[in-house]
């Protein structure tokens, strides 16, 4: 990494003059370059002070002219160093730390925004991936198992219907005999449905789950009468077949 001589020259003034304004508490331009007059024995007039300020330290181009190797060794020893070259070892060694160090930082600030856009994306993909899930792998579904519905994805299975939750819970298959329990409070606790010369009881009103557009009636004396079996001969107990309904 070269450093250019107009840069180290340009260190070196503004230095100066930084040192210069500290020790002297002057702020115009010909204070200070009266005050570096003096300071030097005259071995700088304060025209050229004046001339260097306006172009190095106010950056005003016009103002930039040649140094010679006699100033710049001045102007170095009034900063501490020996000569010119010394100062010149020194502050390049400065510059390339900082310009280093700039480097190092513009690098760091691309990495950062490389892993902040890398986690936006991730991120952006992780949402994707379970708005996915939800629609796709989430139980909206239910199906028939052999005497009550369960979730599932839906898949467009035979039998399968939009999930309802009261349904899920509430309508399911059971066995009864005369001695089951078919009324509370004058309500029915069972329904039933006729398909081919079959009947099927449920613990709710609603659509059959195979058969379309077979539904369920409320249980009636009549259909207990005629279609309900006693229990001795379905060998099921009273006490069972309640448990069935409760179930």
């Amino acid at each position: 990494m070269e450093i250019g001589k107009e840069e180290l020259i340009r260190e070196l003034l503004e230095l100066v003059f930084v040192k210069a304004i500290k020790a002297s508490k002057k702020t115009s331009a010909y204070g200070i370059s009266k005050y570096l007059e003096e300071v030097l024995d005259s071995k700088i007039d304060k025209r050229t002070f004046n001339r260097y300020y306006k172009g190095y330290y106010l950056n005003e181009k016009e103002e930039q002219r040649n140094i010679s190797e006699y100033q710049l060794n001045i102007l170095s020893e009034y900063l501490g160093y020996e000569n010119y070259k010394k100062f010149e070892l020194n502050r390049e060694g400065e510059i390339e730390k900082k310009i280093l160090r700039e480097e190092i930082i513009d690098i760091n600030k691309k990495l950062n925004k490389i892993k902040r856009t890398g986690l936006l994306s991730s991120l952006i993909l992780l949402i994707i991936a379970l708005l996915f899930i939800s629609k796709y792998y989430k139980k909206n579904c239910m199906i028939w198992v052999e005497d009550h519905y369960e979730k599932i994805r839906c898949s467009g299975l035979d039998n399968e219907k939009k999930l309802d939750e009261v349904i899920l819970v509430e309508f399911k298959k059971v066995c009864v005999c005369k001695d089951s329990t078919f009324f509370e409070d004058g309500k029915p606790l069972i329904h039933y449905t006729r398909h081919d010369n079959k009947t099927e009881f449920f613990t709710s009103d609603g659509e059959h789950p195979i058969f379309e557009d077979v539904y369920t009636n409320p249980i009636t004396r009549t259909i207990i009468e005629s279609r309900v079996k006693p229990c001795d001969s379905m060998k099921m107990s009273a006490k069972e077949a309640l448990q069935s309904i409760k179930n």
